[in-house]
């Protein structure tokens, strides 16, 4: 035993495992229940929350909690790429040629706010609240969308137009945030500079950055021959550094990376790049954003949560339907076609973490009352929205498999 001792370089007892190991594991566990959850017809995303869900069980294991910072900045990482992605399939001339289809954007964001908000004041929550989680479910879930039409691989009216409404509906969203953290500091007997200059910088830093990381990413790949795999390799790049600065510059990377992404597509006239389909790397983000997500549950909270989560999910997709409907003859989409976008637009967005999270760090009252109901009501969606959403575009025949 004395000689076993003697041999330095041997592992202390017990073994001390690094954290980077559950990581790994849980992300193998998620894509196997993933290919299980296909085999039986169901979206691979599902599967990933599950797991999520499950990990949150165990969320204070001294292991995991190591593991946490890092973790969530894979998971920010992995949403930019989701954004930047989402960005570049959105066509401004499209919106230019059918400016219905602007207005049912507009339409089915503006009712999931009011519908909400309403109903927040229903529920005994300020004002402000209201407010602040209304904007934050007006949003359609980016990653869900991408996902689920990338799995089916889907093509046609209703994919084509649910990516458009999922990339402007962030759009607002981030916008109606802004204003509410100015009506925020006004209660808060801000300065009226920055009442003011707050939301102002949000906006206008976070599409300058955009803008700036579009004309980055076009000057760099434009000398990079199209179809070399060094292009999507110094997009990537490109996007880690705006979510740097984004954090560092205190602007929101959400709506960074959406113009970054939308920029890119509008200014490449030439059509020099290539598509940026980042293959492996994108789905391996939706794996991650869909565990991270199911990751928030914490039993107690949900408890307390559920009824208002389901209120506001149910009032959320009220108001989208009308919005779609209501312009659904003039934007040229026929009355079918427009029951299924509006199922289409069921999923939440993951952005509304970061955004939970940005507030908590400004005002952590106001952070710690919208967490519950708007975490609840997002984990809840994660699980419904992904088979809803698979449906409706089975239903369309837009699937790989109608092809």
């Amino acid at each position: 035993m004395e000689s076993l001792l003697a041999l330095h370089f041997l592992p202390q007892w017990p073994l001390r495992f690094d954290p980077l190991i559950s990581f790994g594991i849980v992300l193998f566990l998620a894509i196997a229940l993933g290919e299980l959850a296909s085999r039986l017809y169901l979206p691979r995303i599902s599967a990933y929350v599950a797991t999520g869900a499950a990990l949150s069980f165990a969320r204070l294991d001294p292991a995991l909690l190591d593991l946490l910072p890092a973790a969530h900045k894979v998971y920010e990482l992995a949403f930019a790429l989701i954004l930047f992605e989402l960005g570049q399939r959105i066509d401004l001339g499209w919106l230019r040629r059918n400016p219905w289809l602007l207005a049912t954007s507009l339409a089915e964001s503006l009712l999931a706010f009011v519908f909400v908000g309403a109903l927040m004041l229903v529920f005994d929550q300020p004002p402000v609240v209201a407010a602040l989680i209304a904007a934050i479910a007006s949003a359609t879930g980016p990653a869900a969308v991408l996902g689920v039409t990338r799995d089916s691989g889907s093509r046609g009216q209703v994919t084509d137009r649910l990516q458009m409404l999922a990339a402007l509906s962030a759009c607002y969203s981030f916008v109606v945030v802004g204003v509410i953290y100015a009506w925020q500091h006004a209660e808060s007997a801000a300065p009226l500079s920055i009442i003011v200059l707050h939301p102002l910088y949000l906006f206008a830093g976070s599409a300058l950055l955009g803008g700036i990381g579009a004309w980055a990413v076009l000057m760099l790949l434009a000398r990079i021959r199209a179809g070399n795999n060094n292009q999507t390799l110094a997009a990537v790049a490109l996007i880690v550094v705006i979510v740097a600065l984004a954090n560092t510059l205190g602007l929101s990377v959400v709506l960074s990376l959406l113009a970054a992404g939308v920029l890119t597509r509008s200014f490449d006239r030439q059509r020099r790049l290539q598509p940026m389909d980042f293959g492996l790397l994108s789905r391996m983000s939706l794996i991650v954003v869909f565990v991270g997500t199911g990751t928030l549950l914490d039993p107690a909270q949900f408890a307390t949560a559920l009824v208002p989560a389901i209120g506001l999910l149910a009032a959320r997709a009220l108001g989208k339907a009308l919005g779609v409907f209501a312009f659904a003859r003039p934007s040229a989409l026929p009355v079918r076609k427009a029951s299924l976008l509006s199922i289409g637009l069921l999923p939440m967005s993951g952005a509304a973490l970061l955004t939970v999270e940005r507030t908590a760090a400004l005002w952590p009252d106001l952070g710690a009352q919208i967490a519950g109901v708007v975490l609840t009501a997002l984990l809840i969606m994660e699980f419904l929205a992904p088979p809803a959403l698979q449906f409706a575009l089975r239903r369309a025949n837009e699937t790989g498999e109608n092809a």
